[in-house]
């Protein structure tokens, strides 16, 4: 057995920190690596814009996902309107959870609408700050979304209905078995982080796989997987209360 890594990156805009995003451009280019990608399809907080906004970004984006790279539904403008923690139990704010069915069906569509007319809609949604509730899903079902990019355990599963790829660390850990989904913010990375996280992608290539094999990878053992989400849940939920 070997671990398999997923490369998710985070607040895709176009006003992101594209100097620091280009050490990882140059080595997708050179070693054809299939990234996972956060899009916020119109991006309002302030928080995400650091450098000049890149005025091709939509060019950009369609030429990665003809790459293979997997383009993401990263919320809709990433404005945080509630602290509901929402189904995982670990975000501390939301951009949907805790909202009303409608309220969050409108903000996705808007979304997607946007996705698609830019030709780079997947059907695959990234929730900010890893917060979403019932609604949520149901929302995503009723728009033809078909997975998510988040939960515990270490095997894909399926969650009310979509396929859940599992988001647990920021830095690979290797235990072994499973996937791993390593989510990176280029914005608040250091030299060094990223320095070390090249490293890694250099050195780990035959391991490092797309969304879409990501969605395959299974356990030799059924009960296995569950048993390490659960583990996991509450590992990480007791983790996050501490730190509350």
């Amino acid at each position: 057995m070997t671990t398999r890594y997923l490369i998710r990156f985070d607040d895709v805009v176009p006003a992101m920190a594209w100097s620091r995003f280009a050490a990882f451009e140059k080595i997708a280019a050179d070693l054809s690596l299939p990234f996972l990608i956060g899009v916020v399809p119109e991006c309002r907080d302030p928080k995400l814009s650091v450098e000049p906004e890149r005025h091709d970004f939509w060019d950009w984006v369609r030429v990665r996902k003809h790459a293979g790279w997997t383009i993401a539904q990263h919320g809709y403008q990433h404005l945080y309107e509630t602290d509901a923690r929402g189904l995982l139990g670990i975000g501390r704010k939301s951009e949907f959870a805790g909202l009303a069915y409608n309220a969050q069906a409108q903000k996705l569509a808007a979304g997607k609408e946007i996705m698609q007319r830019e030709g780079v809609w997947s059907g695959v949604f990234m929730a900010p700050s890893h917060s979403f509730d019932e609604f949520t899903v149901q929302a995503l079902r009723d728009l033809e979304f078909t997975a998510l990019t988040d939960g515990f355990g270490f095997y894909p599963y399926e969650l009310h209905g979509l396929k859940a790829v599992p988001q647990l660390v920021a830095r690979p850990l290797g235990f072994g078995f499973g996937v791993e989904t390593i989510c990176l913010h280029v914005n608040t990375m250091s030299d060094e982080a990223i320095g070390r996280m090249i490293d890694f992608i250099r050195a780990h290539r035959k391991q490092i796989i797309s969304f879409d094999e990501a969605l395959q990878v299974k356990a030799t053992v059924p009960f296995i997987a569950s048993a390490l989400r659960h583990m996991t849940s509450a590992a990480l939920r007791a983790r996050r209360a501490v730190r509350a």
